[in-house]
């Protein structure tokens, strides 16, 4: 390779490299600018698949702990909705919630999501926008 023909190279990266930074800019800016629409739009399409016995619609959560791996898979495979709902298990997140629903004893669930990052500690309400996910199964998929 000549130094012609690496300068040529070094040039057309260079060139990517400045458009991506030009594109990125552009991006952010058009973010800024809707920034707080694009994280309401976002938080009303946060989807969460729960139990049907676990849905309460309107009623305020914690996040407790979210199940290992192992344990995941082993919820999902167990209730029978491996392949038929969860195309891609390994893409999914468990996690036990507690509803305050002023008992002392506590409300437990668990809430699995593919979309929604959450951490222990984290509060949420589920809407009441619940659809069967899989009737058979008893699976109600919501928003946050």
């Amino acid at each position: 390779m000549t130094d012609k023909d690496t300068e040529q190279v070094d040039n057309s990266r260079h060139s990517i490299v400045k458009k991506g930074a030009l594109a990125t800019t552009a991006l952010a800016i058009g973010a800024g600018a809707t920034s707080g629409t694009a994280a309401a739009q976002d938080d009303e399409n946060d989807t969460v698949v729960v139990f049907g016995d676990h849905y309460r619609p309107g009623v305020d959560f914690d996040v407790i702990s979210e199940l290992n791996p192992q344990t995941r898979d082993e919820l999902i495979d167990d209730s029978g909705a491996a392949d038929d709902v969860f195309d891609e298990p390994d893409d999914w997140d468990a996690y036990v919630i507690s509803y305050d629903i002023g008992e002392e004893a506590p409300s437990w669930g668990i809430l699995l999501t593919e979309e929604v990052d959450l951490d222990v500690g984290d509060s949420e309400t589920m809407g009441e926008n619940g659809q069967f996910r899989d009737a058979a199964l008893d699976l109600v998929e919501a928003t946050l």
